[in-house]
Formats: C-alpha cells, structure tokens, sequence
C-alpha cells in the first residue's frame, strides 16, 4: 500500500515508517524537522521536507501519490510549554491536521491513523484506561481531543475510516534526549548522563 506518513523524522514516525518498510509498503514521508531530524528517516522514504500547515503542499502530496493510508504523527509535541505558545500549539496540532484531513476526505483514503495522546485525560488518576472520560487541562491535550472530536464528527456526516490511540512516555532508540520539556524517560536519562537529580513531580507516586 501507499502510505502517507506525518512526522516521519521524528521518534515514532520514523519507527513506523521503517516496520511499513519491511512489510512491503510505499512509504510517502513529510516534516519540517522542527522536531526530527534527516537521519532518523528510513531509506525508501520519499521525503517532503514541509509542515503540515501547508495546505496547498499536502493536496499536491495526496495528488501526486495518492496514498491509500494517512498515519498522522506531526505534532509540536512539547506539552509543558503549549501553555505558552497556544497560538502555534492550536495552529500545528489542530488545524495542521484538519489540512491533513481535509486532503484525506477529499481523496477519499480507506485509513487515518491519528496519533493523539495520554495528555487528552488531564490529571485523571493512574492507571487511565481507555474507558475514562477525556478532560484535557492544557492546550497540547485540548488540541489532541479537538482534533478527536473532528475525526469523529468526519466519522458520523462522511462514513471517514479512522483509528485513534493515545501513547504516553513511549521511548527508545531515535529518541532526543536533549529536549527539556517532553519524553520524560528522555529527560531522566540526560539527567543521569549529566549528574543531574531526576526531576520528580509531586511524591513519586
């Protein structure tokens, strides 16, 4: 199959690009290495550097390859500051992806993987399942369940195929352990290598 992956220089895009490698598929990849970079894209991507807020580059993407299948992994991921850039958080997360669906529709795709996130379940007590009632508390988790509701309400009016799952701290190899403010497995282990104390929020519990 054809496809189109969001994010693919990324951690998890880059991941998923590879296991759709090795099984056999065609792999068209987009991101603006705002938080990725070249070398985590797989070979046999067909990389377009570019944002998901381009509108007219994502029709000319869906144009030109028409993928059968859409995983949406773009997103400005730094949870602890959307507080602070809601402006680029609401234009990225949201409306970044309603131009990625809006394509979708129109080119009438037989599946949008949308990668969402823990963060739409707010303060809700450990362990959350999937069965708890969404209550996001800032704007990284408000955009993620937005776009939730968007693809559900495309759902209900279009018939529109769609899977939503919500990670949480996922981490491994490709992972940038640099970045402050998301990944805190990544954090932890750039602490330990610097000497640092672990930051550890409320008891520990």
């Amino acid at each position: 199959m054809i496809v189109l992956v969001t994010g693919v220089a990324g951690f998890l895009g880059s991941h998923i690009a590879d296991r759709l490698i090795v099984s056999g598929n065609q792999v068209i990849g987009l991101d603006d290495l705002s938080g990725g970079v070249i070398s985590n894209i797989p070979k046999g991507v067909q990389f377009t550097l570019g944002s998901v807020r381009d509108e007219p580059l994502v029709e000319d993407l869906f144009r030109r390859f028409q993928p059968q299948v859409v995983i949406h992994a773009a997103a400005y991921a730094a949870e602890n500051l959307s507080h602070f850039v809601k402006k680029f958080n609401y234009e990225t997360n949201l409306l970044g992806s309603v131009v990625v669906l809006n394509a979708a529709l129109r080119h009438r795709i037989k599946l949008f993987i949308f990668t969402s996130s823990i963060a739409v379940y707010g303060n809700a007590p450990s362990p959350m399942r999937e069965t708890m009632t969404p209550h996001p508390e800032d704007p990284y988790g408000i955009s993620k369940y937005a776009f939730e509701l968007e693809l559900q309400a495309s759902a209900a009016m279009f018939g529109f195929p769609h899977v939503i799952f919500r990670p949480h701290n996922v981490y491994g190899e490709r992972q940038n352990v640099s970045d402050p403010y998301r990944n805190v497995v990544g954090i932890f282990i750039r602490q330990v290598l610097s000497g640092e104390p672990l930051t550890v929020f409320g008891d520990g519990m």
